[in-house]
């Protein structure tokens, strides 16, 4: 599986969504976890586990305060912004990771006050939210766009096959004749005749 794949499979569980959730916060106890989400701890140690086993989580020994045995206290590794567009002609998924660890000594000695980290928060919070606001309109532009290049697809190129190279190379304007072929699983050069008699058609309906 990719990252993307990986990462969808751990928070489409409820369970290790709370988790996560949790140990973001402060690095917590196996213990701590199960009395927090009311379940029992062998429950919680299986989902540490597979979370461990994919490098989101990691754990450290801590000895007892109370004279008993040293536990296993464990923390997030790293951060992950995934996004999902579906629209006409649309889909696109994309994940961001962010490593916690480079962080770590930048919470000592701050010396800033709570409600002042808590403004911040909440400018940061408004410029995300424009900025949301900005993506979503500049992706309701982009699926108009790709509805109305489908509707000239459909219209241009008689069969499937011609029609989902048409697609893609719409779609991924980054991508050359040998990226697109790999993306497709298709030949270099069967690829490349597509997209030729394509643009030779846009070329003819200008000149017209």
């Amino acid at each position: 599986m990719d990252e993307l794949d990986v990462l969808l499979s751990v928070i489409e569980n409820p369970t290790r969504r709370k988790i996560l959730e949790a140990l973001v916060r402060e690095p917590q106890y196996p213990l701590q976890l199960s009395r927090e989400l009311g379940l029992s701890q062998q429950g919680i140690m299986k989902h540490l586990r597979m979370l461990e086993d994919l490098d989101l989580v990691r754990s450290f020994s801590e000895e007892s305060d109370q004279g008993g045995p040293a536990r296993r206290r464990y923390f997030p590794t790293m951060g992950f912004t995934m996004v999902v567009d579906i629209g006409p002609g649309l889909f696109n998924a994309e994940v961001a990771t962010r490593p916690f660890e480079e962080r770590a000594t930048e919470r000592e000695g701050t010396g800033r006050r709570l409600m002042d980290l808590r403004k911040d928060i909440e400018a940061l919070d408004r410029e995300l939210e424009e900025l949301g606001q900005r993506r979503a309109q500049l992706i309701a532009e982009k699926e108009r766009l790709l509805e109305e290049a489908g509707h000239l697809v459909e219209e241009a190129v008689p069969d499937y096959r011609s029609r989902r190279v048409a697609y893609e190379y719409i779609l991924h304007p980054e991508m050359d004749v040998k990226e697109l072929a790999s993306e497709l699983g298709m030949r270099d050069d069967v690829v490349e005749d597509i997209i030729s008699s394509l643009e030779d058609d846009n070329d003819g309906e200008r000149s017209g």
